[in-house]
């Protein structure tokens, strides 16, 4: 039996934020808008096109205007969620060229076989709810031009910010090698994965490097990460955060050079410390003592 597709009218913008049960739309459907759904429970299915998904807590999806879809709450239970749907022609229309940004991408320029759900963590759920409440109270705020402008610019803002989650997770999933087959599987992007073989990439980076610099951006744009995913996978595998990492990695080459007789102006520079004031303080700070004294101190347990 084919299944019942229509056109839905809505204004321009629709926003939803609540829970329903029971509820179930009794056929597929499309609209001029652009959609962003979060759900905030588990057990609804949403269909796009061909496509099922089972979703869970933290399940964000991008629907665009042309795909048809349809959502089904689990009987019996709440079905938690907030809607954003947004005509892009009002929304979006000149914001690539101003802003120098591709804010579609996701909805309109997809890499092949595209997988509409992305699992957020804990940390990512909160941040993006964060900004659906940005959108709802400028919403409820009232339409004078002020406001239309700052509700403008919070769409703007959650679409960024889910652009870049989408795009870490895809060339995370590009680098790993692992394959996407839209046909076969019900592959998903899971936050957070443990990145253990990127993080130990990282890990040996900083040894091989620990004479330079070594900044936190640097570092994300030498393995092709957002800045914010380094550090929140990072300290997650290894307990510690990057700079601390580095710091230790640093102290640890630091005695080795002290035991060699080398002085701490020569190290400061050497391992490219702002001055030597700036290496010793970081130096007392991990060990308790200062270079001078734990070179002293070893200086005199090797003359016993």
């Amino acid at each position: 039996m084919k299944e019942r597709v229509f056109f839905e009218e809505f204004d321009s913008l629709y926003y939803f934020h609540g829970s329903s049960q029971n509820w179930a739309m009794q056929g597929f459907h499309f609209h001029k808008q652009y959609e962003i759904l979060l759900f905030l429970s588990d057990g609804a299915l949403l269909e796009v096109g061909n496509r099922s998904y089972n979703v869970k807590t933290g399940d964000i999806f991008l629907l665009n205007n042309k795909e048809y879809h349809r959502t089904s709450g689990a009987v019996g239970k709440s079905h938690n969620r907030y809607v954003l749907m947004f005509d892009p022609e009002l929304y979006l229309a000149g914001c690539t060229e101003v802003f120098g940004y591709e804010f579609d991408k996701f909805f309109e320029h997809r890499p092949e076989n595209f997988v509409h759900r992305l699992n957020l963590s804990q940390e990512n759920l909160k941040k993006v709810e964060k900004l659906f409440l940005n959108i709802e109270r400028e919403i409820n705020e009232g339409d004078d031009k002020a406001v239309q402008a700052k509700l403008r610019l919070s769409i703007l803002n959650l679409i960024v910010e889910l652009n870049e989650m989408y795009r870490f997770f895809l060339k995370e999933q590009k680098e790993t090698n692992k394959a996407i087959n839209s046909q076969e599987t019900d592959f998903e992007f899971k936050d957070p994965i443990l990145y253990r073989e990127r993080i130990e990439q990282i890990k040996k980076y900083i040894v091989e490097h620990v004479n330079e610099k070594l900044e936190l951006d640097d570092i994300a744009k030498e393995f092709f990460m957002n800045r914010y995913y380094l550090s929140h996978y990072f300290k997650k595998e290894t307990g510690f955060t990057l700079q601390q990492y580095i710091t230790n990695r640093k102290v640890v080459e630091a005695k080795a050079k002290l035991r060699s007789g080398y002085s701490v102006t020569d190290i400061a520079a050497q391992l490219s410390y702002n001055s030597d004031s700036h290496f010793i303080a970081t130096f007392k700070k991990s060990t308790g003592i200062t270079p001078k004294k734990y070179a002293q101190e070893k200086k005199n347990s090797n003359n016993e």
